[in-house]
């Protein structure tokens, strides 16, 4: 018979309280902040900076091959941990506040440099800012999944979490655009301002730290409190065990599944995030006050699809949902654009064409895009319960990796594709709206529609194999009850 482990998930179901829930879905609100502030990264070092957009989208990919690696190294290292505060706290107090220090001097590059310079400043940084997000986020989302068991209650915990990281990415987007991006004498395109950058990273950086620390220091007595669960210990080398336990989670039908389909979905999320302001500005020919409007519209779609989807998810299958969810974001987002290129779209004089670009491409996209979003976290937990009956020892950290790694390609491979897309469109540094060609402008476009729908069909034929049905998880759950209720009986 196999060790004991010493700490595990809570030995009952129970229900998350109004504080743990709201407390620990705090931690969300800076990972949004971090996807609204990328959607301006490229954009800012490229068309503010003047270094060329496939440039920046190499550094970006540097440390997002770098967080291929780190992401499950840390992931097993959060599964063995064994410290007073539990496995997951010591990581998220500890980077927390580094994080927010980064996040800024991202930002605030000195005066002076060249493009080589930027680049030099540029790279270190994020390797930072992915390593130290890597010790916050893996831990952060496994221990999620340590907080129940319960089939629709981690939907409802995915729910609230991607309900704080959508502020937190609104906030971010309808900060910059109302207010430090606005227009100024100087600057008719407030987005094109140099000086407007670094006091909003000074900002978000301090509210990054704060809620961060907040998060997991208001948490760290429900980390305290997990209980023990019988089972054999995780063991082995701390450099080979992350990569051994990575390929015992990938003999699971719905984690490969799920796994190659969420990493695709986000790096298509991450080309559009990236491409944001080249097409709003060139292709759609709108200012930031308008971009800002088609903002709330798509965040008024994910947080109506949120409610939506989660009630939709005691009905039907997870799976499910993530198919329709990536189905009618693909219609919906994509069609425009080719509607546009074919000149089926209302000419920019009609007064149609603003609202109906808003609302297909803003609200109706990103209604669809919320099934898939809190979905994942919660597919991952069953996950979890899975992998438990298997082997007797829950390995959030590992399983989780993979959601933490797709965050990463939104905000690495994403940005990579957007740059080459950039320069093989010819949009140059300092280009002006009204300099773009018909050519660049078709170009653009298409190059976002086709690389969207290519991504996202991809991702539907790895998502289509996931297997772990409600059914199945409820027999899962029944089985690892027995067992706590007879500590003797283990998997072979």
């Amino acid at each position: 018979m196999s060790k004991t482990a010493e700490v595990s998930a809570p030995e009952s179901q129970g229900t998350l309280s109004r504080r743990l829930l709201a407390w620990y879905s705090l931690g969300a609100l800076p990972g949004g902040v971090a996807l609204g502030a990328g959607s301006f990264l490229v954009f800012y070092y490229n068309q503010v900076l003047g270094v060329p957009a496939a440039t920046v989208g190499l550094a970006i990919l540097a440390a997002s091959i770098f967080d291929a690696v780190t992401d499950p190294i840390v992931g097993a290292i959060s599964d063995r941990t064994r410290s007073r505060m539990g496995r997951r706290h010591p990581y998220m107090l500890a980077s927390a506040v580094p994080l927010g220090i980064v996040f800024t001097l991202i930002w605030v590059p000195p005066d002076g440099l060249g493009e080589r310079g930027l680049v030099a400043w540029l790279v270190p940084l994020l390797l930072m800012q992915r390593l130290l997000g890597t010790f916050y986020a893996v831990p952060y989302l496994a221990f999620g999944a340590e907080l129940t068991h319960d089939y629709h209650e981690r939907t409802a915990l995915t729910t609230v979490r991607a309900y704080l990281s959508s502020i937190g990415r609104s906030l971010t987007g309808a900060a910059l655009l109302l207010y430090f991006l606005r227009p100024t004498e100087q600057y008719p395109d407030g987005q094109l301002n140099p000086d407007a950058y670094p006091p909003f990273a000074i900002l978000f950086g301090l509210l990054t730290a704060i809620t961060l620390f907040a998060s997991a220091w208001r948490t760290r007595s429900d980390g305290q409190r997990l209980t023990t669960v019988r089972g054999p210990s995780l063991s082995g080398s701390i450099l080979w065990a992350p990569f051994r336990d990575v390929r015992d989670a990938l003999r699971y039908r719905s984690f490969r599944a799920l796994t190659f389909g969420v990493l695709l979905q986000y790096t298509a999320f991450g080309v559009a995030d990236a491409l944001g302001l080249y097409v709003t500005t060139f292709f759609w020919g709108v200012s930031t006050q308008i971009l800002f409007v088609w903002g709330i519209g798509m965040f008024s779609g994910m947080y109506v699809g949120f409610d939506f989807w989660r009630r939709v998810g005691t009905r039907l299958e997870k799976r499910s949902i993530y198919l329709i969810g990536t189905i009618g974001y693909v219609a919906s987002f994509t069609a425009p654009y080719v509607l546009k290129v074919l000149g089926w779209w209302p000419s920019p004089e009609s007064w149609i064409y603003l609202p109906l670009y808003i609302a297909t491409t803003g609200f109706v996209a990103h209604f669809f895009s919320a099934g898939p979003t809190i979905m994942t976290g919660s597919m991952l937990g069953d996950i979890t319960d899975l992998d438990e009956l298997e082997i007797g020892r829950r390995r959030e950290g590992v399983i989780f990796g993979a959601e933490s790694l797709a965050y990463k390609l939104f905000v690495g491979i994403g940005p990579v594709i957007a740059g080459l897309l950039i320069d093989f469109a010819g949009i140059t540094p300092d280009m002006q709206p009204g300099e773009a060609t018909q050519s660049i402008v078709v170009a653009l476009g298409l190059g976002q529609g086709a690389t969207m729908a290519v991504l996202l069909a991809i991702s539907l034929t790895f998502l289509r194999k996931y297997d772990l049905t409600r059914e199945r998880h409820r027999t899962i759950r029944r089985v690892l009850e027995t067992r706590r209720a007879d500590p003797g009986v283990l998997p072979n």
